[in-house]
């Protein structure tokens, strides 16, 4: 396997699809229902494909190996299978032209897949795993330097009009219109340079890290998406509780780091205190609620931007329809709800039932059962990185394959991929390769 995904075209491809989830800027239309677009990732997914199908003993073989890719694979075969039960209800509804949309978001699901496989694979030794490091920080630096830049009016808006006006010109440099996004991958970066910052077999200059980690802490606030705010507070929770001396520590370096680029750009304090004051302040009928939990509710119901009234549709509809609970009506199909739930969990009950929401647990929370004891650094990431999506996709669908989420759900697979390298490195970890 170590020889298949190493072969040139797939090599490319790896490196073209990291490329992909950071410049999420469409590269062709087309129109099937509406417009339409593909990405970098679309294409460099039927490579994918190709080299699966041509290997397919070899390949599946190799995913049964990993704990995490044999545990996404069951989800991946399960969602293909419901498929064909929203066909069977996209046929009866006539609405084929929807059930296209559907198929489209499966592919995706499969090309991050097959991707996650081909780049765990592809990082063989240390020396291949440096330079796909190299290129993921060069990234992070770059995307957020965007966002930080088109904040203080040097880099124009990048998005067609549509966009622009659908997302009032949100500011989100190449990574996606919607304000999730941009926070998303900034808080999934985030971990992932902490874990190397912690973890002494990556061998990288320490200081240098806290460059494109300072970038990515600014751009995650300016990003005002209030779920990754959640998702950032929980993993800092993790990290301090767990790493108190450490977290101190962490804390004042990044904080220094952080006020020398402000310096340079102090144009960008304004910025924040507005993005904080419009997605945050502004949203509570009343301020002194942030200072007491006795409040929360209210709280939720200023932030959350209709999320409790859509929450409390979803298990009204579930309610009534219990036929569905089990298996559920069919991947990717909000037939009879029509929008969506804005958390995770019961868009897996409506969609996937019971059955497709153990199997997703089972994903998610297999990278907890990896042994990080050795690697300190890799189990305050990856650890408090789990443990922050648990929480933040009660408010969110950011893992799953909604278009205005674009790559979300495969830069997550394929930055444990990397974060969890150095584990195979050790004799007792050895099982995990």
């Amino acid at each position: 396997m170590i020889i298949l995904a190493n072969s040139p075209v797939i090599r490319i491809s790896i490196f073209l699809l990291l490329i992909s989830y950071f410049f999420n800027l469409p590269v062709f239309f087309y129109s099937i229902k509406g417009d339409n677009e593909l990405r970098i990732y679309d294409f460099v997914g039927l490579f994918f494909f190709f080299y699966y199908f041509f290997n397919f003993y070899l390949v599946n073989k190799s995913i049964s190996r990993v704990v995490y890719l044999k545990s996404f694979y069951k989800l991946l075969l399960y969602c293909s299978l419901m498929l064909l039960v929203t066909l069977a209800v996209y046929i009866y509804k006539d609405r084929l032209t929807k059930f296209l949309q559907c198929v489209l978001y499966l592919y995706h699901m499969w090309v991050f897949f097959l991707g996650t496989v081909f780049t765990h694979y592809y990082l063989s030794n240390t020396k291949v795993y440096k330079k796909y490091v190299l290129l993921f920080l060069i990234l992070v630096s770059a995307c957020a330097l965007i966002v930080i830049l088109q904040n203080i009016g040097i880099v124009p808006y990048l998005w067609s009009d549509v966009y622009f006006e659908d997302y009032e010109g949100f500011l989100s440099g190449t990574l996606g219109p919607n304000k999730i996004v941009l926070g998303m991958t900034m808080l999934i970066s985030i971990c992932f340079i902490i874990g190397l910052i912690y973890t002494k077999s990556s061998k990288l200059p320490k200081l240098l890290l806290y460059v494109p980690l300072s970038l990515a802490i600014i751009a995650l606030i300016l990003s005002g998406s209030r779920t990754s705010y959640v998702a950032f507070g929980v993993f800092l929770i993790y990290f301090l509780f767990t790493y108190t001396s450490r977290f101190i520590f962490f804390s004042i370096v990044v904080g220094i780091f952080v006020m020398i680029v402000i310096s340079f750009t102090p144009q960008i304090v304004e910025k924040i205190v507005y993005v904080i004051e419009s997605r945050i302040t502004n949203k509570l009928s009343n301020p002194e609620e942030l200072e007491s939990f006795q409040d929360a509710g209210q709280v939720y119901e200023d932030l959350g931007s209709g999320r409790d009234r859509l929450h409390s549709s979803y298990i009204k509809f579930i309610i009534g329809r219990g036929q569905i609970i089990p298996f559920g009506q069919g991947f990717n199909n909000r037939s009879g709800v029509g929008f969506s739930a804005h958390n995770m969990y019961l868009t897996l009950i409506v969609e996937l039932g019971l059955v497709g929401l153990f199997l997703y647990f089972n994903w998610i929370l297999s990278y907890l059962s990896i042994s990080k004891k050795k690697q300190p650094g890799v189990q305050i990431a990856a650890n408090g990185l789990v443990f922050a999506m648990l929480i933040s996709l009660y408010f969110g669908e950011h893992l799953y394959i909604y278009r205005p989420l674009f790559g979300l759900l495969g830069f997550y697979m394929i930055t444990f991929v990397v974060l969890l390298y150095p584990l195979r490195n050790n004799k007792h970890d050895r099982r995990q390769r």
